[in-house]
């Protein structure tokens, strides 16, 4: 027994070191994406905030059948529709369900709920990247295939939420994992090598920061669109003298800048409201400046 013990304690060690040496690595590492990047568990949250949904469903309609034995009449209940409500039959009495220690189950399972939902939503919103970004946590996935590599989600612990992230932006987020995806799958990086083999040690692990990368896109994307929008209008009218060709032009450039922004931009709609009455003052200010022939 003594000899069992001892080997269990000593597998159990070096499991443990083990451990250890993979958290140490990815702790210290030089790259953000390793340093800051975390699994959201995205199934397992929800699995577990619908076994809480189904606890509190269940003691909800105890709730209900209860306060249908009161018999206070509909008039107390028309806000909810209790009216409408289903009784069932053989309800127990009323004293045997509302017990204090039902009260105290029902208040830790609200709390564990709203808590668990706030928590779910908190992490949801949080920049993600492909475990395809990270090759070195990637490397310590061997149980995954390249796909599911790929449909795995880290989260970014060192941003801030996504929730002002551009359609744009996510659109190009998406499209460079894929690409990333299509280029590993055509050289075959992964056929077994794991993170400790000869071929990884001996060079450099390659990584993709697609949130940079499209952040960046992004911005010069919209940045090289504005001054389209604001150089192209005042060419087109200096060449145009008539009234009506002049309020045509305004007109279009004023809708079809509105259009792009509320497409591939994350504004509010009084956010698109402001952008078109300043765009449509600054081409007004074209149109009065250019003179118009008799």
């Amino acid at each position: 027994m003594a000899k069992m013990a001892g080997r269990t304690i000593s597998t159990g060690s070096k499991d443990t070191v083990e451990m250890f040496r993979i958290c140490w690595m990815l702790s210290t590492d030089d790259n953000n994406l390793t340093l800051h990047g975390f699994r959201r568990f995205k199934t397992t949250h929800l699995m577990s905030l619908r076994f809480l949904e189904h606890e509190i469903a269940e003691m909800d309609h105890i709730l209900y059948q209860a306060g249908f034995g009161l018999n206070l009449g509909p008039q107390h209940g028309v806000r909810l529709g209790l009216e409408g409500g289903k009784r069932n039959q053989n309800t127990p009495d009323i004293r045997d369900m509302i017990t204090p220690e039902f009260i105290l189950k029902l208040r830790g399972l609200i709390k564990q709920y709203d808590e668990a939902l706030a928590t779910f939503n908190n992490i949801m919103s949080m920049e993600t990247f492909s475990l395809l970004d990270d090759e070195k946590q990637s490397c310590l996935r061997q149980d995954l295939t390249l796909y599911e590599k790929y449909n795995t989600r880290l989260l970014r612990a060192d941003l801030g939420t996504r929730s002002r992230t551009d359609p744009f932006q996510r659109w190009l987020h998406r499209h460079l994992r894929a690409f990333r995806y299509w280029r590993l799958s055509r050289k075959n990086q992964y056929n077994g090598e794991g993170l400790g083999s000869a071929a990884r040690q001996h060079r450099r692990l390659s990584y993709q920061n697609t949130i940079l990368i499209a952040e960046v896109i992004g911005r010069l994307v919209t940045a090289m669109l504005t001054a389209i929008f604001l150089i192209a209008p005042l060419v087109v009218l200096s060449y145009r003298s008539s009234k009506e060709t002049q309020l045509v032009i305004v007109s279009l450039c004023i809708l079809i800048l509105s259009f792009l922004v509320s497409l591939f931009l994350r504004v509010s709609s009084f956010e698109i409201i402001a952008l078109s009455a300043a765009y449509a003052a600054v081409l007004s200010v074209f149109v009065s400046n250019i003179p118009v022939n008799a």
